[in-house]
């Protein structure tokens, strides 16, 4: 009787224990967090030309685009700033690292504030809209979280220090998820200059790039394996961005600006920085119509690897022309080729030391910048095609739930990035 009363038992167990209510993952029963980690300089190609480990796998079990395309100039300043706001340089005006405003007649300037001073950082960036959302976000180190937006700023923030050392600044990070639930961030950001800064000196495709790429990594396992142990790991999305690329450069590439056009009439931003003439990707002059006229019409056909553009005359996809920061006139060196001024010291240790250089224009495959995202909102194991970085704001928004501010971002692509977790309204 027991053999066979205690199976049919066992089988009504069974149905009534099907239709109760089952527990959800774990990402589905708490809000989803992401963490954003800038490697400034890092190659679309870098992983795979050397042992990435941490990052290898991040992209295995996420999105990694076959690239993702820097804004114009290809600068960090530039990028970073674009990455935080959604926005194209032509609005949100931080067109170069050290931008000039015509009708202010100021220059951006690290010494004097300038990274806390709101008249250079245009657009909400992703941290504020999160903040008036009511979501929490501790940012270290990103570009433009130094100055209030509209007298906001992030719940945590931090003035740049290049010497903190990466280790200190992966513990910090791990350490706002120890804080009470309640000041924990749901959005976090955080900047590594490291490849960047050897890159430049080493160039890139040489051992020095490996090394960096190596030490990187590292850091990033660190801070993956830190949300694992505090049981975060399953609902954040990791976001893994850079830049802009790199191109290999050299002295014995050099266009002397000066053997064409004295430049005549017209300010230079590049040339009136603490360095002065130096090896540059680019210059962005500023003066009168016949200034412009005249070194136009010098540099046209000057050198075959140089080219000089007024305004109206930019490619589609720059997206640069700001209404008081945009140059009167663009001059911009072919990839790999450098322009600098016949009085400029070349066999300095600085300028002799560079072998690695960006700020070309942003659809070269040389500039082309790395994305990684993995976690809930991101499919396993895709690599869509190239997508622009003004897109990465709405990808975080998405995560978050957030309802985002309006963007040069486009919707569709970021439903595209993300598999379709993101549909475009």
């Amino acid at each position: 009787m027991i053999r066979r009363v205690l199976p049919a038992c066992l089988a009504l167990l069974l149905a009534a224990c099907s239709h109760l209510p089952t527990q959800a993952p774990r990402s589905e029963t708490e809000e989803s967090i992401v963490l954003m980690i800038g490697l400034d300089g890092l190659r679309y190609d870098a992983i795979d030309r050397w042992d990435a480990p941490n990052l290898q796998a991040l992209a295995a079990r996420g999105v990694r685009p076959t690239r993702m395309h820097p804004v114009m100039p290809s600068k960090t300043f530039v990028n970073f700033y674009s990455l935080a706001t959604g926005l194209y340089p032509e609005h949100h005006g931080m067109v170069s690292n050290s931008p000039w405003d015509a009708e202010a007649e100021r220059m951006f300037s690290t010494r004097e504030g300038s990274p806390q001073d709101p008249f250079w950082w245009q657009g909400e960036p992703i941290w504020i809209t999160a903040e008036r959302q009511d979501v929490r976000s501790h940012i270290m180190f990103w570009l433009g979280s130094e100055a209030p937006f509209d007298g906001d700023y992030a719940s945590v923030w931090h003035p740049y220090q290049h010497d903190m050392p990466y280790e200190d600044r992966v513990a910090e990070v791990l350490s706002w998820f120890d804080a009470p639930a309640e000041e924990q961030p749901r959005f976090a950001a955080v900047y590594f200059d490291h490849v960047d800064t050897v890159i430049h000196r080493s160039g890139p495709f040489m051992p020095g790039e490996g090394e960096a790429v190596a030490r990187v990594d590292a850091l990033v396992g660190q801070m993956i394996a830190g949300l694992e142990e505090r049981g975060l790991l399953e609902r954040t999305n990791i976001i893994v961005v850079s830049d802009h690329g790199m191109a290999p450069v050299g002295t014995e590439r050099v266009i002397l600006i000066d053997n064409y056009s004295e430049l005549d009439g017209l300010f230079v931003e590049e040339f009136a920085g603490q360095y002065g003439a130096g090896l540059e990707p680019f210059l962005m002059a500023y003066g009168d119509a016949e200034a412009v006229d005249r070194a136009y019409a010098e540099l046209q056909d000057a050198h075959p690897h140089l080219s000089v553009y007024r305004p109206d005359e930019y490619p589609d996809h720059w997206h640069f022309d700001h209404a008081t920061r945009g140059p009167d006139l663009f001059i911009l060196a072919d990839p790999e080729w450098l322009i600098s001024r016949s009085d400029a010291n070349l066999s300095s240790p600085y300028l002799s030391s560079l072998h690695g250089q960006h700020g070309f224009d942003n659809r070269a495959e040389q500039m082309g910048a790395t994305f990684i995202g993995a976690g809930p909102v991101f499919p396993q194991g895709t690599r869509p095609e190239a997508f622009e970085n003004v897109n990465v704001y709405g990808i975080i928004a998405c995560a978050l739930g957030l309802d985002p501010a309006e963007t040069d971002g486009d919707p569709a692509e970021v439903e595209r990035i993300t598999g379709g977790n993101c549909p475009a309204e």
